[in-house]
């Protein structure tokens, strides 16, 4: 458990805090690329600032403060127009670095534009991602994903959703195994999406996991026992310092090709709104050949509405149903995993109290991927760069793997790797 203290210090993020610090030391998407398919400014909110979001006539991507640095109207109401962002209350005209351009009420001589303190922040385009870097100093490399140098409509899927609470519980989650044998259960084949991995994951509730260092965060193998002696083990992966990276749901539809182990994964990012809401932007990459768009829009996310929402809230109490749970999905709450963890996310109140908690073995991730976050604020604090950011070569996420597998028991020592990777699944 976490002291009152520590649990602050690793959940609020606004700006001047200790880990707002942290975050802004990385580049953190701020929106989907189709959120500014037209001219119109988007109003977002990251780390607790309320900033607008827009995109140039020239492509260019500018993200500065919500509030006009005049008189405090809202730009995201604005006009994009004459190579930038025009305020529609006295016209004042903004570059997408910030600059202001024009004040048509000011005569030339009294003109104080390049005086104005502007807040604003770089923007990146990537994988169908906005990233941004609110950090100080110059921003560094974009992460070395493969996704971001794969054509959008290659081998890359990439949305969101919106969840009612603090970062930190979505990305405790996913470094968490264990709870994919009973959150996710499926109680017949026909019910679950994926009736093979069902069965696997139920075959043993209580996976051993080992947890591995590394220069991007943590490596975690949860290893389950088979009933023929075997294992099947799956690679998750902690991303610093609010991502992660594991199988997930299915690349392709079933019905139009087969389906294997290990032809893709999906990487989870947690953003945060503020202290009270983030952001969780999924990001499915395939490793060779086309991902399945409408595939993945319409079958495997059709309940993310347009404005990022699910039906599933906790004010209908995520439309459990109790005679569902008798006859197909442990949780009563359909087949979609995103909503079986929206729901034990926000289900902990919006920033959960860890001083209550009482960890057992199986939080054993959850307590290094604390740790590795505590020690990364005590970085920035100390002015050094933190775990990620720090411009090894080779990249770190270079290491970074995603695999799942069966495995023979003679087989699976402490130094286990997977051999069976072909060469574009051994690095992700």
């Amino acid at each position: 458990m976490l002291s009152h203290a520590q649990n602050d210090l690793i959940t609020r993020t606004d700006a001047g805090t200790p880990c707002g610090e942290l975050m802004r030391r990385y580049w953190q998407p701020v929106a989907l690329s189709e959120e500014l398919l037209d001219s119109a400014p988007l109003a977002v909110r990251i780390l607790g600032e309320d900033l607008v979001l827009f995109r140039g006539e020239n492509g260019d991507i500018g993200l500065m403060q919500r509030l006009c640095p005049h008189r405090g109207a809202d730009l995201s109401y604005g006009r994009v127009e004459d190579g930038g962002l025009r305020c529609i209350y006295h016209g004042w005209l903004f570059a997408s670095g910030g600059k202001c351009l024009q004040q048509p009420g000011e005569p030339p001589a009294r003109s104080f534009a390049d005086r104005l303190p502007i807040i604003s922040y770089p923007c990146r385009e990537a994988g169908s991602l906005i990233l941004t870097y609110m950090g100080p100093g110059e921003p560094p490399p974009l992460p070395a994903f493969p996704f971001f140098n794969t054509p959008d409509d290659d081998r890359v899927f990439t949305t969101k959703m919106l969840h009612e609470c603090n970062y930190l519980q979505a990305s405790e989650g996913n470094v968490d195994p264990q709870h994919l044998s009973y959150l996710h259960r499926f109680l017949t084949d026909e019910t679950s999406l994926m009736p093979e991995l069902n069965r696997l994951l139920m075959a043993d509730a209580a996976p051993e996991l080992r947890v591995r260092h590394t220069g991007f965060g943590l490596e975690v193998l949860a290893v389950r026992d088979l009933p023929d002696g075997n294992h099947y083990v799956r690679i998750t992966n902690f991303i610093m310092p609010n991502g992660s990276a594991f199988d997930g749901i299915p690349v392709a539809d079933r019905s139009v090709e087969p389906l294997r182990d290990n032809m893709g994964y999906q990487v989870h990012w947690h953003v945060p709104i503020d202290d009270y809401s983030h952001w969780k932007y999924t990001i499915i990459f395939r490793y060779e050949g086309k991902i399945d768009r409408d595939f993945q829009r319409h079958k495997m996310h059709d309940n993310v509405a347009e404005d990022y929402r699910t039906p599933r809230r906790a004010e209908n109490r995520y439309l459990q149903d109790r005679t569902e749970m008798t006859k197909s999905s442990y949780a009563g709450m359909g087949r979609k995993y995103y909503d079986h963890d929206k729901f034990a996310t926000e289900s902990q109140g919006l920033i959960a109290d860890r001083s209550k908690e009482h960890l057992g073995l199986t939080d054993k991730a959850v307590v290094a991927m604390r740790k590795q976050i505590f020690e990364a604020i005590e970085d920035v604090r100390a002015n050094k760069a933190p775990l990620l950011a720090r411009g090894e070569v080779p990249d770190p996420l270079s290491e970074l793997r995603v695999w799942v597998g069966i495995v023979p028991a003679d087989e699976l020592t402490d130094e286990w790797k997977p051999a069976a990777m072909t060469r574009s699944e051994q690095t992700v």
